[in-house]
């Protein structure tokens, strides 16, 4: 296999950890520490959107790379991670309506859901990235 190509695939994932990290680890936790609730709140509905497109995006490179030059298995693990982003980038606006409504049970749902997406294409990136580093 060409280095090239594999580094291309390893850059794309890492690109979707340093998002992942970038946002759980600094972007959030100093959101609620600076600024008020109102404040916090227009600032993630602004940020939330872009985070989940760009990894929407790179991940989207990464179903192209996989399919052009990797086997089978690379394609259902990039298919299912840009499936968790998209589905990430669509319930945004559900998620605020159901935090503008009061809609406590369907936000929490909302919000547990974009987690797990959250969780499942970080461990998607991991599990490619040391593949590919095997090959």
């Amino acid at each position: 296999m060409n280095t090239v190509v594999i580094s291309l695939l390893i850059l794309s994932y890492s690109l979707v950890l340093g998002i992942i990290f970038a946002q759980v680890l600094i972007t959030a936790p100093v959101v609620f520490k600076v600024l008020d609730d109102q404040n916090a709140s227009n600032f993630l509905r602004k940020i939330f959107p872009r985070y989940y497109l760009l990894i929407l995006l790179i991940t989207l490179l990464a179903l192209l790379i996989s399919y052009l030059f990797f086997k089978i298995e690379d394609i259902y693990f990039a298919l299912v991670a840009v499936g968790l982003a998209f589905i990430g980038f669509i319930i945004i606006p559900l998620t605020n309506t159901a935090k503008d409504r009061g809609w406590e049970r369907f936000f929490k749902f909302l919000h547990n859901l974009s987690v797990f997406n959250t969780i499942v294409i970080f461990i998607i990136s991991i599990i490619q990235i040391v593949r590919v580093t095997y090959m």
